[in-house]
């Protein structure tokens, strides 16, 4: 019988270069061959409303200029050869995060994923004082 297990691995992407990102994602974009159902030639997907309102995200949105250069099927490609593991893809995200930091960024992202011991394993002070059951 088959089991199934969620492997979820994440990244943060610190942008250093927005404007050399979004240009290298628009041209990616340009070179893409996106088609719809409604649009079943690629320029006329990229001329359509649709096409360019995807294009004006890209040149405006980090996370969509980012998006771009996500492949879900290349992190698939981590489980390649384990013994007895077969890859089911489910799919990708990428997302804006809080923060100015790095540290900001990081906190935002383990309260959204409801990573309660993240603080402690930052703040050793803090560590020391639930240890010792001061908090």
């Amino acid at each position: 019988m088959a089991k199934f297990v969620f492997v979820k691995f994440s990244l943060m992407a610190e942008i250093t270069d927005a404007d050399t990102l979004r240009d290298a994602a628009l041209e990616k974009f340009d070179t893409n061959d996106n088609t719809t159902d409604d649009y079943p030639d690629t320029a006329d997907w990229h001329a359509s409303e649709e096409g360019q309102e995807e294009r004006r995200q890209v040149a405006t949105q980090d996370w969509d200029a980012l998006g771009q250069f996500v492949d879900p099927f290349k992190a698939t490609r981590l489980l390649d050869g384990v013994p007895g593991v077969k890859v089911v893809p489910l799919g990708s995200a990428v997302g804006p995060m809080e923060g100015a930091t790095q540290d900001e960024a990081r906190d935002a992202w383990a309260e959204r994923e409801g990573i309660t011991w993240w603080p402690e394993a930052r703040d050793a002070e803090r560590a020391r004082q639930r240890r010792e059951g001061i908090t």
